[in-house]
C-alpha cells in the first residue's frame, strides 16, 4: 500500500499580543451522516521517558479536536477521538537510527504490527489507530515547532509527531489539526494533490495553505469502511470559516 508523508512547519510560532490569527480555510459544513473514530496511542520510550506530545492540556486538546471536526464537517463526517492508550516502546517512539537520520517509511507497518502484538490497538476494525511518537516514520527528528505524519492510503494506521510548542497557541493548534486531518484523509482513501490551492491534501513546497475538500474527495471518504454511516445530530449552526488575514506562514512538504 502507498504510504504518504506530510509535514507542516511553523515559521514563526510567537504572535504579538492582539495580532490576527490564522484561520482554517474550509467549505460550508454538510449534515453529519458518517463518523470516523480515532484511537490515539501515546508512545513513550521503553522506560516511560520521552513521552510523545499528544494535543496538550485538556482545553488545548478540546480546541484541536474541535478544529479537526470543523475540517471534516465539510464532508459530513464527525471525528471522534477515544481516550488515549499508552505504550512504552523504544522502537515505536524513536526508531533504530540516529536522531539526525530519516526513519524508513516501513517503520509504520512495523509499529502497527508491534502495537497489535502488544495489545495497544483498538480491537474494532473500523477504528483508526493513530500513534503519537517522537519521530514519525518517514522523518528525521524534527523541531518542536513542527507537526508531521505518515499514513497508509486506504489502510489503518498513522505515525504522528506533534511538536511540544504547537498546542500552546491558536495557530499552532490549527497546524496540528490540519496535519492530523490530512493523515486521516489518507486512511480514508485520499492521495496527495499537486498545485491545487487551499486543499487539505495538497502536497509540495508551496506556501499555499488551506483545508478545503472537493466533491470527488468527499465522495471518496464517505465510501470508506473507516467512515461508516451513522445517525448523529446535524451540524446545525456551525459557522462557516472564511478566509482571514494570515500572519503566520507554513509550508507543506511531501517526501518522495
Amino acid at each position: 500500500m502507498l504510504r504518504i508523508a506530510f509535514t507542516v512547519v511553523i515559521l514563526a510560532f510567537a504572535l504579538p499580543s492582539g495580532s490576527l490569527q490564522a484561520d482554517l480555510l474550509v467549505n460550508v459544513p454538510l449534515a453529519i451522516t458518517h463518523r470516523v473514530t480515532v484511537q490515539p496511542i501515546i508512545v513513550s520510550n521503553s522506560d516511560g521517558s520521552n513521552t510523545a506530545e499528544y494535543f496538550g492540556t485538556a482545553s488545548q486538546a478540546s480546541s484541536i479536536t474541535g478544529l479537526i471536526g470543523d475540517i471534516w464537517a465539510q464532508a459530513g463526517l464527525e471525528v471522534r477521538f477515544l481516550t488515549p492508550n499508552t505504550w512504552h516502546d523504544d522502537f515505536a517512539n524513536v526508531g533504530l537510527l540516529a536522531s539526525d537520520q530519516v526513519r524508513p517509511t516501513s517503520d509504520l507497518g512495523a509499529i502497527v504490527s508491534s502495537g497489535s502484538a502488544a495489545g495497544v490497538l483498538n480491537s474494532n476494525s473500523d477504528v483508526l489507530n493513530m500513534f503519537f511518537v517522537e519521530i514519525a516514520a518517514g522523518f528525521a527528528d524534527t523541531s518542536e515547532n513542527t507537526a508531521n505524519g505518515l499514513a497508509t492510503i486506504r489502510g489503518n494506521g498513522v505515525t504522528q509527531h506533534v511538536g511540544d510548542n504547537l498546542p500552546g497557541f491558536l495557530a499552532g493548534r490549527e497546524v496540528v489539526a490540519s496535519v492530523v486531518a490530512h493523515e486521516i484523509g489518507h486512511n480514508l482513501g485520499l492521495s496527495h494533490l499537486s498545485g491545487v490551492a487551499e486543499n487539505l491534501m495538497t502536497s509540495g513546497g508551496s506556501l499555499t495553505r488551506g483545508e478545503r475538500l472537493n466533491a470527488a474527495q468527499i465522495a471518496t471518504v464517505r465510501s470508506s469502511p473507516l467512515a461508516p454511516l451513522v445517525s448523529v445530530p446535524e451540524v446545525g449552526s456551525l459557522a462557516c470559516l472564511g478566509i482571514g488575514t494570515v500572519l503566520l506562514g507554513y509550508r507543506r512538504r511531501r517526501l518522495a
